[in-house]
């Protein structure tokens, strides 16, 4: 962490994270800088990282992808994304890891920062403060809304069953178009996720600004799609590495189950909680398990459980499983 490369600012991220981090330069990829973690993780010796490319640590059919995904983050069209790469050891083995990379800005310079979690990591980064307004939609193979959670409402202004069979490409502000069909693009081939800030039309036909994660839904051409929606307060907010990691972990969580289950709830009669904690239950997890996951009270738990049962006409777990057993055999 003395290295020539080393900027004050990318010094103190790396002090300041426990997880293992790799902070590398936007333009060309070079890395500035990784910490303690991630040479314990890698079995490198300290240091030994710096000035290297990151897909020089990268198994080479994952670099001409890495390289393509980099180019998109410099030019503005994503902000972050999640993949997972095949990680170099210094002992010739290698690793898979989820990699969630993001671009930051310290100090007046731009660079990327770049979190490794192995594979075999049991337990994730803790959920987000719940008093952000997060919305989550699915669409059909032609980007036709199928699916909103309630909480789409509080972010866009309108009710959410309006947003049922309409076109998803409509909801973005021309401009922005062809970013998003970009981060499609990225994840329609490398798979994981993207995050772009962009604008979507609102109900007073305003622009609201939000962070949103693409994921794509299935192999098709075109996929399914599925995103994360996070309303912003203020223009300025930075996508920390932190909400990026959280937002893929929940789109990981959620958005499978409700691709899968979406004919069979009505459009937005469920919010973000109550999907995640329905995509658990499909699982076959236990309340108090969802509740110690979700670092929720088993009390809340049981209170959306309730609400869920209810719009699904069961009184258990058990009928509920049998029923979306039934309905989707």
């Amino acid at each position: 962490m003395t290295s020539a490369l080393m900027l004050p600012a990318v010094a103190e991220i790396l002090r300041n994270r426990p997880q293992p981090l790799i902070v590398f330069r936007i333009e060309d990829l070079v890395i500035l800088g990784a910490n303690k973690a991630t040479y314990e993780l890698l079995g490198r010796v300290p240091d030994s990282l710096d000035g290297l490319r990151t897909i020089d640590i990268m198994n080479p059919d994952d670099r001409s992808r890495v390289e393509e995904t980099g180019r998109l983050l410099a030019s503005g069209a994503i902000e972050g994304y999640r993949a997972v790469r095949r990680l170099q050891r210094a002992n010739g083995t290698e690793l898979r890891t989820n990699v969630y990379v993001q671009v930051t800005a310290r100090d007046g310079n731009r660079f990327c920062l770049a979190v490794l979690e192995p594979e075999t990591t049991v337990e994730r980064w803790p959920y987000f403060d719940a008093s952000l307004k997060i919305g989550l939609a699915v669409t059909d193979h032609d980007w036709t809304i199928e699916q909103v959670s309630s909480d789409i409402e509080g972010i866009l202004g309108c009710r959410p069953e309006t947003y049922k069979g309409s076109s998803l490409l409509g909801l973005f502000q021309p401009a922005e178009v062809q970013s998003f069909m970009s981060a499609v693009g990225r994840v329609a081939s490398d798979g994981g996720a993207v995050t772009l800030r962009t604008h979507l039309r609102a109900c007073d036909d305003g622009w609201r600004e939000v962070l949103c994660l693409v994921a794509a839904m299935c192999q098709h051409s075109p996929p399914r799609l599925g995103l994360t929606l996070v309303a912003l307060a203020d223009s300025s907010v930075e996508l920390s590495s932190e909400l990026h990691q959280q937002l893929a972990a929940l789109g990981d969580d959620v958005l499978g189950g409700m691709g899968q289950v979406r004919s069979r709830v009505a459009s937005g009669s469920l919010s973000t909680r109550q999907w995640q904690i329905l995509s658990r239950l499909v699982l076959g997890e236990r309340a108090q398990d969802i509740a110690a996951a979700l670092y929720l009270s088993p009390s809340t738990v049981r209170n959306h459980l309730t609400a869920i049962y209810r719009k699904f006409g069961v009184h258990s777990q058990a009928e509920l499983l049998a029923k979306l057993l039934q309905t989707l055999g």
